[in-house]
């Protein structure tokens, strides 16, 4: 039977968008697959870890989009993962990605797919393609709502599609997705349901916020 590894690359601690993401496209090849589940920490995988995602047929990479790049947690060990692959690899493993961003674009994702894609090459695996999301922190604050309902639709859609690739091994077109949702709504929320409220809890103003500058 196939075998599947799906890799969390979330820093978050419990529940993260990337991780439902990865809940939802797992239900829709588990029956026919066997899946094996990868969260990343602060830690590096231990060796066995690497060797049997060396082992499997297939990768799904997904992770946050962290300043137009991939998280250095998820950097670290794609550098550990390449080495296993180059020594142990006996067959061919095709990797799909799943990236999201808070900003609402989903296009801005497309630094991080060429950076996969240029480790796929250096490490002997297939590139496969993958989803790119925008607005990701909406993905959390929908979780109540089914996937394909709502913004994300387009997404739900996306993932059936994803799901059949990567159950046939072949490549999937990328596609960057946005919500179905309206821009300046959602920009309007970011900031007045989500950000004040966030800094108002660690003890800062509007005033605190304008005024702070990275030096």
């Amino acid at each position: 039977m196939m075998k599947v590894s799906l890799i969390n690359g979330s820093q978050k601690h419990g529940e993260s968008n990337s991780g439902i993401i990865l809940d939802a496209l797992n239900k829709l090849i588990k029956n026919d697959c066997e899946v094996k589940h990868y969260r990343l920490s602060m830690k590096l995988f231990p060796e066995e870890t690497y060797n049997e995602i060396a082992s499997g047929d297939a990768i799904v990479f997904a992770f946050p989009l962290y300043y137009h790049s991939v998280p250095s947690t998820m950097l670290k060990m794609l550098m550990e993962l390449e080495k296993v692959l180059k020594e142990r690899r006996t067959k061919e493993i095709i990797a799909y990605i799943l990236v999201n961003c808070g900003l609402f674009e989903g296009k801005l994702n497309y630094i991080a797919f060429e950076m996969i894609k240029h480790w796929c090459e250096r490490s002997g695996t297939t590139f496969g393609g993958g989803i790119g999301q925008g607005a990701g922190e909406m993905i959390g604050a929908t979780k109540s709502m089914p996937l394909n309902y709502g913004p994300f639709n387009n997404l739900s859609r996306a993932l059936k599609l994803l799901a059949n690739k990567i159950l046939t091994r072949k490549p999937f077109d990328t596609v960057y997705l946005n919500p179905y949702f309206p821009r300046f709504l959602w920009a309007f929320m970011a900031v007045h349901v989500s950000w004040h409220p966030m800094a108002r809890k660690n003890g800062l103003t509007k005033k605190d916020i304008k005024s702070t500058s990275f030096k």
